[in-house]
């Protein structure tokens, strides 16, 4: 990501979701003003297409900065949208405010919070269960469900423009080289899945991410989805639907520092 300050959104099962229900109206606004596409959007605002992304999917509370320039690319005035953010950060903090146990600072219960999230993934992560190849295979962290899909998407196209979204969900992540996280994104509904590649270096100012996902029977094959983005945190790939309940879709990226390519290791498959 590019933004300091985030808001993680609950994905708990029957819970009130106000964050995602300020996603929804983000999207109303993006409907409204004849769907622009993520990379008009960024060239708009400034922001990149996977911070534009994890706003419109409800996957975080953005921050003021995005909303106010978003909803202004949007020719519509921020200020009402602006209120109801800061009114959820407010409750978000009273919250955590409530359940920080005496002493403990801010910034260690984040930690704590991170440790816990990766206590929870490698509960969850059973490990390598094979090799193809030198491709780690894992598990999921939220095991996808292979199918008939319910929902016909195209591949190549951008996933925040398609229902997929809405029960999208990460099927399995991994820490990289620089405290970089690769993941690949999941709906069940689709079918389908997306790469993403997040660094957490702040150091995106003119540097490149680039994120890349295909089938592991054909890695450099038609179906190969791809992303390069430029001073940017964070990249997502297009769309690729899962050519059939077999075959295994994997993941890998790379990033640059000060014009040395950051090499992140093998794929991560699902």
């Amino acid at each position: 990501m590019d933004e300091s300050t985030e808001t993680t959104a609950s994905t708990e099962s029957g819970e009130d979701d106000p964050i995602r229900d300020f996603a929804g109206e983000l999207r109303r606004l993006r409907l409204d003003a004849g769907s622009p596409t993520l990379v008009n959007l960024q060239h708009r605002t400034g922001i990149s297409r996977s911070v534009l992304s994890d706003a419109f999917a409800g996957r975080t509370l953005p921050t003021e900065r995005t909303v106010s320039a978003l909803v202004s690319a949007l020719d519509e005035d921020p200020e009402a949208l602006l209120r109801r953010r800061r009114a959820l950060a407010r409750a978000a903090r009273e919250s955590d405010a409530a359940t920080t146990p005496s002493g403990e600072t801010p910034a260690a219960r984040t930690v704590t919070r991170r440790n816990a999230a990766l206590l929870s993934v490698a509960a969850f992560t059973v490990g390598v269960l094979g090799t193809l190849g030198g491709v780690a295979v894992v598990s999921a962290v939220t095991a996808p469900r292979i199918g008939e899909p319910q929902i016909t998407v195209a591949n190549g196209v951008d996933p925040a423009t398609t229902p997929c979204i809405d029960d999208a969900a990460v099927a399995t992540s991994d820490t990289r080289a620089g405290d970089s996280l690769l993941e690949i994104i999941w709906s069940d509904k689709c079918q389908a899945g997306w790469g993403r590649l997040t660094r957490y270096d702040a150091q995106g100012a003119g540097n490149t991410v680039t994120i890349a996902i295909y089938p592991l029977t054909a890695p450099t094959g038609p179906l190969r989805m791809e992303a390069t983005e430029h001073d940017v945190q964070g990249a997502y790939t297009p769309l690729i639907v899962r050519p059939t309940p077999d075959t295994l879709l994997c993941a890998e990226g790379d990033y640059t520092l000060n014009g040395r390519t950051v090499d992140l290791g093998g794929p991560l498959c699902i």
